[in-house]
């Protein structure tokens, strides 16, 4: 059955190739934004769909993962350092993967490259399943990899075909995106055992990786009839990286997604086995990170609906620093006492993450220097993060607790909402 499920993934992306190949590839970023801004096409609806349905899988397999990784500690025999290593792959995978979005998606279209990373992601949820540590760690690498291309291009996919709906649309995607990671909080565990096997609480979410595949092929025949890419001549027009690397904005927008980015993979990766150590069962602590995610459903729409149309964003994005802050304050001095609490003040402040994927749109100032802004944003940045996961469990091994990687977190937040005062200043411009 494995077997037939990859054959049947590849043949989809094989088949996306082919008909780019035969087509001519579309262009990915055109300075035709007042055509965008004027024109309607009917099939946008399914466009849509399809980067809904694809930010639902964004963090299935990491919020999984993280709820999972006690259970698969005593079924693998893990050690810490694996253990480690697991909560830091995603990042890791992230930045490595996002370095090549911005080149592929110039090549072979955004996409297409889409098509490419959802088949990936599908075919690493399948790998990570087979109850070995290699196959975890090559699955979790192969998922990563996937994630992270549609991690860059989603940003340029918006900006491309709702420019002048870059908010709600980001919002949408970014409130789905923390549903499924919230539901893949709360679920991974029971199904893993309603069926006494850990591995079916990761191979489950290869289903709606699938869907979402097939959905984003159903729509090429709308996004190549949409006005951004009709009447295109020439190969597509990009800012080079090289460029971005002069830019103070870009460098600090960098450091900002990479410091939101620390506390949250904390959050995902560490957060069940902080609370499983302080004495609550598996079970609850994988439900409170659900509820970290279920708060943030709402939240991820407004906070970059909302964001997104303010002169100036920095009274935003420092409340929703300052909440990460407390929260993690919170996480040392009264883990399960107040955990309610804490999950709740930390929700909002996992809630920079859209905001902070609404301004590459609103800094980057194009499609091409969005596509631009995100690559060297989130790989810069997603570099940065998984030193927090990784050198989280390594801190706690050494020191015998977690209040010392837990303050380091905090440091981490305090930094966040500095770099955001200067990002998020309406003073700061675009890069293109």
């Amino acid at each position: 059955m494995t077997a037939d499920v990859i054959r049947i993934i590849i043949e989809a992306m094989t088949a996306t190739l082919q008909h780019t190949h035969e087509t001519g590839p579309l262009p990915v970023y055109r300075e035709a934004e007042h055509a965008a801004g004027t024109h309607r096409t009917k099939g946008t609806a399914l466009i849509l769909l399809g980067v809904v349905l694809i930010a639902v899988n964004l963090r299935l397999s990491v919020s999984a993962t993280g709820a999972l990784l006690d259970q698969l500690g005593g079924s693998l025999h893990l050690g810490s350092g694996v253990e480690s290593f697991l909560t830091a792959v995603w990042p890791l995978a992230f930045a490595v993967g996002g370095i090549s979005g911005s080149w592929l998606a110039r090549r072979y279209t955004a996409g297409t490259v889409i098509s490419w990373a959802i088949g990936a992601l599908a075919i690493g949820q399948l790998v990570h399943s087979l109850h070995s540590t290699p196959a975890l760690v090559l699955g979790s690498v192969l998922a990563g990899l996937g994630i992270a291309l549609a991690n860059v291009l989603l940003p340029v996919v918006v900006r491309q075909y709702f420019p002048d709906r870059v908010g709600p649309v980001t919002g949408l995607y970014a409130m789905v995106l923390s549903g499924g990671a919230a539901f893949a909080a709360l679920s991974s565990v029971p199904v893993s055992d309603h069926v006494h096997n850990v591995d079916a609480g990761l191979a489950v979410w290869v289903i709606p990786a699938v869907i979402a595949l097939g959905a984003w092929i159903a729509a090429r025949p709308q996004r190549a009839a949409h006005p951004t890419n009709a009447a295109a001549a020439g190969p597509a027009a990009h800012l080079p990286l090289r460029q971005l690397t002069k830019s103070r904005l870009a460098w600090s927008m960098a450091a900002l997604f990479g410091l939101q980015s620390m506390g949250a993979y904390v959050i995902m990766g560490w957060l069940p086995t902080i609370l499983s150590n302080a004495g609550m069962s598996a079970g609850k602590a994988g439900v409170v990170l659900s509820v970290i995610f279920f708060i943030g459903i709402p939240l991820n729409y407004a906070v970059p609906h909302f964001g997104s149309r303010m002169r100036d964003q920095r009274p935003l994005l420092t409340g929703l620093s300052l909440a990460s802050t407390v929260g993690f304050i919170g996480l040392v001095v009264a883990p399960v006492s107040l955990v309610w609490v804490w999950a709740f003040i930390l929700a909002f402040g996992m809630a920079t993450f859209p905001l902070v994927l609404a301004l590459f749109a609103v800094r980057g100032g194009s499609p091409r220097g969005t596509a631009a802004l995100s690559t060297f944003s989130q790989s810069i940045g997603y570099l940065l993060s998984a030193t927090a996961p990784l050198g989280f469990g390594l801190l706690h091994d050494a020191t015998g607790s977690w209040t010392v990687p837990l303050l380091i977190v905090v440091v981490a937040t305090v930094l966040q909402g500095l770099v955001g005062l200067y990002v998020a200043s309406p003073r700061r411009g675009t890069v293109s």
